[in-house]
């Protein structure tokens, strides 16, 4: 039996994992449900501590964190997208840590204050990381500097951190929901990024997993629009 994966693919971390099962055609049961709702019932609560999507649960195993999930069925699965050589899965585990303080900045600065006010986050805080992700020490130039060294970020193949990379960078180009634009951040200083994000587009699972998004990217885009004239 497949294991039942609670999702919800406008969620970035949710999105990548569904990517990556599509990707390698592994078989999960999804069940969709609201985060900061359904994920804050009691019922949610008693199975796990952690109130948030994406979380798999099978035959009474229960696991949160999009990362660890992918990891955890990598390794079951022996995807292709968690190699086994030691050196490439390190990096792979590096730029997981690194993402949280980084990459996952731009969703909680740009998409998170339209779709996602229940998250409490002071402005003072979403200005600093708006300014962080262009910043000479910033997100964006990281990841450039990381694609300068190989095709992708972690060796010369995608891997799990690529899927999970450009859940967060993707979502706001203007074929979506176009907040680098309404927010006046130009991806032009970055050709590697943008190449990447090319071929990104261009694994299996792809636009499986964006389905959702791009239904939904001209209303996220109207309203984010219409927030930051009122700024």
């Amino acid at each position: 039996m497949a294991p039942k994966v609670y999702t919800m693919h406008i969620s970035q971390p949710a999105r990548a994992l569904a990517w990556a099962c599509a990707c390698e055609g592994t078989e999960v049961d999804e069940v969709t449900i609201m985060p900061g709702k359904d994920t804050r019932s009691a019922e949610y609560r008693q199975r796990g501590p952690i109130t948030a999507v994406p979380r798999l649960e099978e035959d009474g195993f229960v696991l949160n964190e999009s990362h660890a999930i992918m990891c955890y069925l990598g390794d079951r699965h022996g995807w292709k997208l968690y190699p086994s050589d030691p050196q490439v899965r390190a990096r792979v585990h590096q730029y997981m840590n690194w993402h949280h303080q980084n990459t996952r900045r731009i969703t909680l600065a740009l998409f998170a204050p339209v779709m996602r006010p229940d998250i409490p986050l002071p402005k003072e805080t979403i200005d600093l990381w708006k300014k962080e992700i262009s910043s000479p020490q910033g997100t964006l130039n990281s990841i450039e500097q990381w694609l300068s060294a190989s095709k992708w970020l972690c060796g010369d193949m995608p891997t799990l951190a690529d899927l999970s990379c450009y859940c967060e960078v993707g979502q706001c180009l203007d074929k979506y929901t176009g907040l680098f634009g309404i927010h006046g951040i130009d991806l032009a200083p970055y050709p590697r990024l943008n190449a990447w994000l090319a071929e990104c587009e261009r694994l299996p699972g792809y636009e499986k997993s964006h389905a959702m998004l791009k239904d939904l990217a001209p209303k996220i885009k109207a309203k984010a629009g219409k927030a930051s004239a009122k700024l």
